[in-house]
């Protein structure tokens, strides 16, 4: 099954306060400039970030896309994971960790459909996957 996100905006803004720091600074001091416009191509990208996460029969699919280039993906089996962490994000909202032997940690939070952690802890289960809860993570199951 196929989940999708989009960027979280929460990103944006402290680039954009970023970018009226250099600004300011860029006026003052001419070698800044370069920054500045790096700061707003960080900014300008960021607003087309999306994720993509799969769950195939056997595979876990994780990638990153900027507009339609495909940034960065990583396919990992079952034999590969350590361990999935569901853990409390914010107020109401849920987080997955899925701990690889090589390599980076995948981060499943704010996917649509949110079945997704159902999906995750069904994965897990069928191929003897360990799993751990947060106290705040089992507080939240009993509210959804």
């Amino acid at each position: 099954m196929l989940f999708k996100a989009t960027a979280q905006k929460t990103i944006v803004f402290p680039l954009l306060l970023l970018n009226n720091l250099l600004l300011i600074q860029a006026v003052q001091y001419k070698a800044l400039d370069f920054l500045l416009l790096f700061a707003i191509l960080c900014s300008f990208l960021s607003l087309f970030l999306r994720y993509e996460f799969q769950i195939d029969k056997d595979t876990l699919t994780y990638r990153t896309y900027i507009l339609w280039l495909k940034v960065y993906a990583k396919t990992v089996k079952p034999t590969d994971i350590k361990k999935i962490v569901f853990k409390r994000l914010s107020w109401k909202t849920k987080l997955a960790v899925v701990k690889v032997e090589n390599g980076w940690n995948m981060r499943i939070a704010l996917f649509n459909p949110p079945n997704v952690f159902k999906e995750l802890e069904r994965f897990a289960y069928e191929y003897n996957v360990d799993i751990q809860k947060t106290s705040d993570y089992k507080i939240l199951e009993k509210t959804s």
